[in-house]
C-alpha cells in the first residue's frame, strides 16, 4: 500500500458518503454515480472537478468494505457512522494508519497525552526519509494531510479543539465494538484509545 495524501480532498465524507450510498450498493453504480458527477442531484458539491475527487475517495473507500458493514453502518447514528468512516480510512490509507499508530497512540500511551502539528511532522519526515513520493510533497501538501488528519481526530471525538489533549472513544452502545471482533479487527479498538481493561470487557461480552 503506498502512500497518498488523497485523504485531504475530504476529510471523513460522512454526509457526502450517505448522500451516494444508495448508488453505491448498487450494481450499475459505476454508471449512476458518473451521472450524479454531471448532474449534481444528491451531492450538492458546486464544482465538477470537486464532485469527481470526492466520489473517486469514496469510491476508493467503499472498495475495501462489503454488504455486511454496510448493513451494519445503515442502522448506526452518526457519532458510530462516523467511526466507521475512520475505520475505513485507517484501512485505506497507508499514511493515517502511521499517523495514527506512529504518533498519536504513541503520545496516548505518553505521560503527555495530548498532540501538536509538529508531533505529525516528525513522523512525515521519517517517511521522507524512505519515500522518494513523499520526499517531493510540498510544504503545503504535506501541512494539508496533518491539518486534515487532525480535523477528522476532532471529528470523531478524539482531540479536544481546544486543549489538544487526546481522549478515548466513549459509545454508550458496547455492542457497537462487536462489529470489529466480527471481522477480527481487533487493532481498531486500540484505534478509538481503550484501555486494555475496556478491551477485555468488549471481548468478554462479544464472545
Amino acid at each position: 500500500m503506498s502512500y497518498t495524501g488523497s485523504f485531504a480532498a475530504g476529510s471523513l465524507l460522512h454526509k457526502e458518503t450517505n448522500a451516494i450510498l444508495p448508488l453505491l450498493l448498487l450494481e450499475q453504480s459505476d454508471a449512476l454515480l458518473k451521472q450524479e458527477i454531471q448532474q449534481n442531484n444528491l451531492l450538492k458539491i458546486n464544482s465538477e472537478s470537486a464532485r469527481k475527487r470526492t466520489v473517486m475517495e469514496i469510491q476508493k473507500r467503499f472498495s475495501v468494505t462489503n454488504k455486511s458493514f454496510w448493513d451494519f453502518y445503515v442502522n448506526r447514528n452518526e457519532e458510530e457512522q462516523k467511526l466507521l468512516l475512520f475505520y475505513q480510512c485507517l484501512r485505506v490509507y497507508r499514511l493515517m494508519f502511521d499517523f495514527h499508530f506512529n504518533v498519536t497512540i504513541k503520545q496516548w500511551n505518553s505521560s503527555t497525552p495530548e498532540v501538536e502539528p509538529y508531533h505529525y511532522q516528525m513522523e512525515l519526515n521519517e517517511i521522507a526519509g524512505r519515500e522518494d513520493k513523499v520526499y517531493k510533497w510540498t510544504d503545503l501538501t504535506k501541512s494539508k494531510v496533518i491539518s486534515v488528519y487532525m480535523r477528522i481526530l476532532k471529528d470523531i471525538n478524539i482531540l479536544d479543539p481546544k486543549t489538544y489533549r487526546l481522549k478515548s472513544i466513549t459509545i454508550s452502545d458496547e455492542s457497537f465494538y462487536s462489529y470489529f471482533i466480527k471481522v477480527k479487527d481487533l487493532w481498531f479498538l486500540d484505534a478509538c484509545l481503550l484501555s486494555a481493561p475496556q478491551k477485555k470487557q468488549i471481548i468478554e461480552r462479544a464472545l
